[in-house]
């Protein structure tokens, strides 16, 4: 495998290839992605070769803590650069048909770089391989064409066997696409994708890394290289809680970095320099550490803290005072005699929040949730100890339902009927290599359910695009609560136009709007009636006419959504939570 970046001469910078948003960097063409530049096709370097500047350091200690990372970065402006690998290696010429890897068909210039032009035809531009092979351990390498044609067969020289690769113009399914060897032997692509297409072994490559040699025993699944499945995003976020921070507090998350695996001696060592150095008193830094290293969770449980310190903060007053606030919510308790009290206990208009989002890691094949035991492929070779991350700033409405009436709901059989049916589909539906599905409770389905059919009303109401609204769900035990923002990396998250609907009065109509319209789909009866919908049958009456939303929207990924939870079935129309507590 070539090396991932080639030493420049002294002075000479790399080229640039394309552009994107740093936001990109983090969502969607992050680190191991694929992105496509004209005709040609690279891949992410890892955070190895990433260069940091103090200038892009993001602030965020509760989530840099959580993720076991000592700093977070947003990645280089318009003056920096991320290096890229290419991939795929494989490549075609559409005039002679070649396929072979790029650096053996691929012709040269004055300076002796390859370039995308096949040199046995001078101009046509090469092709990259359409398709890839990954492995659910985040490992991915070029289709194995020769594997493929020869049908496992064992080759006895390279010399004699070179490929080609022809498409029928009359067939645009995969068996109108040949690869023939001069060998004699030919073979259509038909069968090449999905589970048990290909019976090779992973050979843990990670170009992206520059390494071929991890131990891997899983199968590949050939995939087209443009396939949403090559590359899930892992992206963790928090939001920004104004608090009062001391000096020694201050120092101690600028020197985290600094103070890693120290212990004993060594640590008191370096905080009497750190506080001398800074006029900060020895005693408050100490203190500060202990009291951080008692209250530092990790993994799931980190996860679950920054939930509830912001479930509780969104049901605070936290005013505007000095204008530079980067938190400021305003609630508005609902009485429990109104119409709206009887499902909804706090309403709360959000005029300025901050959120920050980390890339973790990513995963190819399948999603790998925060529950999940589904590995995740690594950033970097070495351990950098950040990651790669965003701000963004925004507004929105949080929604606290009565929990009285949540935990009356949840306890009820049509509730406990409803996600038996979704948990025993997600059971059947689970690929062999999954060990356990994570349960749906009804508080997890009802509380996305609803946050969906809010989110389309506010969308009709305020104007906004629902793509530019994302929620925030808080579905813990004790928890129900909805927040529905603008936070994004341009002016549609500032405007104030979600937040000025926060209002009981106004939020009674949309939930009013919300329970009318759940009540039919243009689907039904058919939608109101599926047991089993979706990708991996994770969602029960639910589809693009009613509860579906943009996918950049919803936290989950359009699963775990049942329209029926809300408004009930036919069956049992009194059985929705909006039927029973509010109609």
């Amino acid at each position: 495998m070539p090396p991932v970046t080639k030493k420049l001469k002294q002075g000479n910078t790399p080229p640039v290839k394309t552009t994107v948003r740093r936001s990109q960097l983090i969502t969607t063409f992050g680190v191991g992605s694929v992105i496509p530049v004209e005709s040609e096709s690279f891949m992410i370097a890892g955070l190895d070769l990433w260069n940091t500047k103090e200038s892009d350091r993001i602030h965020e200690p509760r989530l840099s803590r959580s993720l076991g990372a000592t700093s977070l970065f947003a990645p280089p402006a318009s003056a920096g650069m991320v290096p890229m690998v290419r991939f795929p290696e494989w490549v075609h010429c559409p005039k002679c048909t070649r396929l072979d890897r790029f650096w053996r068909i691929a012709d040269k210039d004055g300076k002796g770089d390859y370039i995308n032009r096949c040199r046995h035809c001078i101009t046509p531009r090469l092709v990259p391989s359409r398709f890839v092979a990954c492995c659910i351990n985040g490992h991915i390498e070029d289709f194995p064409y020769d594997s493929w044609v020869h049908r496992g067969a064992v080759r006895e020289s390279a010399e004699k066997h070179s490929l080609s690769l022809r498409t029928d113009s009359r067939n645009s399914t995969l068996a109108g696409v040949t690869v023939t060897c001069t060998c004699g032997v030919s073979r259509t692509l038909e069968g090449a994708l999905g589970r048990g297409s290909l019976t090779k072994r992973c050979s843990g490559s990670s170009p992206w890394l520059g390494r071929d040699d991890d131990a891997c025993s899983e199968s590949l699944v050939g995939l087209q290289r443009g396939a949403s499945n090559v590359w899930f995003a892992d992206v963790r976020s928090a939001l920004t809680l104004d608090h009062a921070v001391s000096p020694a507090e201050e120092l101690l998350e600028r020197s985290r970095s600094t103070l890693e695996n120290l212990t004993g001696a060594d640590l008191d060592a370096v905080l009497e320099i750190l506080a001398r150095t800074n006029g900060v008193d020895f005693d408050e830094l100490k203190e500060a550490v202990r009291r951080q290293s008692e209250e530092e969770p990790n993994g799931r449980e980190a996860f679950l803290q920054l939930r509830r310190d912001e479930y509780g903060a969104l049901g605070r007053e936290h005013a505007e005072e000095d204008g530079f606030e980067t938190f400021v919510c305003e609630p508005q308790v609902v009485e429990a005699d109104a119409e709206a009290g009887r499902i909804l206990d706090v309403v709360s208009k959000v005029s300025k929040l901050r959120e920050v989002r980390a890339l973790k890691g990513f995963s190819r094949v399948s999603v790998a949730t925060g529950e999940s035991k589904s590995p995740r492929a690594k950033l970097s070779t070495e351990r950098v100890g950040w990651l790669p991350a965003i701000e963004v700033l925004g507004e929105g409405i949080f929604l606290r339902l009565d929990e009285e009436a949540v935990a009356q709901w949840e306890q009820s059989a049509f509730a406990l009927t409803r996600v038996s049916l979704l948990n025993k589909s997600l059971k059947s539906a689970a690929p062999e290599w999954v060990e356990a599905v994570q349960p749906v409770s009804p508080r997890e389905l009802l509380t996305h359910s609803l946050s969906h059919a809010v989110l389309n009303e506010l969308a009709i109401d305020t104007g906004y695009p629902a793509s530019s609204i994302r929620e925030r769900l808080y579905t813990e035990p004790g928890q129900a609560g909805i927040l529905l923002y603008t936070a994004t990396a341009d002016s549609a998250g500032s405007l104030g136009g979600l937040c000025a609907r926060g209002t009981v009065d106004n939020m009674r109509g949309v939930l009013e709007a919300a329970t009318e319209r759940s009540q039919w789909c243009a689907a039904d009866p058919v939608c109101l009636e599926s047991l089993a919908t979706g990708a991996g049958a994770r969602n029960l009456a639910a589809c693009h006419s009613c509860l579906l939303v943009p996918e950049v929207s919803c936290e989950l990924m359009n699963g775990y959504l049942d329209r029926a939870t809300l408004v009930g079935t036919v069956s049992d129309p009194n059985g929705g939570f909006l039927t029973t507590g509010y109609m």
